[in-house]
C-alpha cells in the first residue's frame, strides 16, 4: 500500500504508544475521513508492530455465539491475537419477519373463526392469511439471499470482525498476510533474547 498516511499524525491520533511502527492500512478512506474529520462510521484498521488498531462499525463477540455490531474503538495486542477467519452472518431481522408472517396468516383465520371480525369490513381474511404467507416466503428468501461477509479477528477475550463490504481487497490481503506470518513465526522457535521485528517477516504466503 502506499504511504500516503502521515505516521506522524497516526501517532497522535490512532497509536497508544508514540515508538509504534505503521505496517498497513485496511480501508484507507475510512481513516482518511476519521483523520480529517473525526468520522468513523464504516470500519477500518491500522495494523503496527504492536497492535491492530479497529474503528467504526465492527461485530464483537467475548465467546463467538453471541455477537453486537456497533461503533467500536478497539486496540488488540498482537500478543493477545490467536487466529483470523471469515464469518458468514446473515439478517435476523428478516428471518424474525418471516416467522411473524408466517405466524400472522393463520392467525387471521383463526381470528375470523372465532369472531367472524371478516364479516363487518372490506377485507377477506383469507385473502389476508394468503398475503402473510406470501411476505414469509419473500422474507425467507431475502434472508437466505442476504448474508455479509466478515473477517474475523480472534483474540484471548473473544474477537472482532470488520465488514468486508468496505475493505478494498488489496488492503485486506496485505492485512492477512501479516497476520499469518506473524502467526506464522509465533510457532517458530526464537532466541530467547532476540526481540521480534514484525517488519520482517516473510509476506509471500
Amino acid at each position: 500500500m502506499p504511504q500516503l498516511i502521515n505516521e506522524e499524525r497516526l501517532r497522535g491520533e490512532i497509536f497508544l504508544e508514540p515508538d509504534e511502527k505503521l505496517l498497513c492500512v485496511v480501508g484507507s478512506k475510512q481513516l482518511e475521513a476519521y483523520l480529517e474529520r473525526g468520522s468513523r462510521r464504516k470500519c477500518f484498521a491500522v495494523l503496527s508492530d504492536r497492535a491492530v488498531y479497529c474503528k467504526g462499525k465492527c461485530t464483537v463477540s467475548r465467546d463467538r455465539r453471541y455477537y453486537q455490531t456497533g461503533q467500536t474503538d478497539f486496540r488488540l495486542d498482537l500478543e493477545e491475537f490467536k487466529d483470523l477467519k471469515y464469518l458468514q452472518k446473515k439478517n435476523k431481522v428478516l428471518l424474525s419477519l418471516t416467522f411473524f408472517f408466517l405466524l400472522l396468516g393463520p392467525v387471521l383465520l383463526l381470528l375470523d373463526k372465532i369472531t367472524n371480525y371478516g364479516d363487518g369490513i372490506a377485507f377477506n381474511p383469507i385473502l389476508d392469511a394468503v398475503i402473510s404467507l406470501l411476505f414469509a416466503g419473500v422474507f425467507f428468501l431475502l434472508y437466505s439471499i442476504h448474508q455479509r461477509t466478515l473477517l474475523e479477528l480472534l483474540h484471548t477475550n473473544g474477537s472482532i470482525s470488520l465488514d468486508q463490504r468496505w475493505l478494498p481487497r488489496k488492503e485486506e490481503r496485505l492485512l492477512i498476510r501479516y497476520l499469518r506470518a506473524f502467526l506464522k513465526s509465533r510457532e517458530e522457535p526464537e532466541p530467547a533474547e532476540e526481540e521480534f521485528d514484525l517488519d520482517s517477516l516473510d509476506l509471500s504466503l
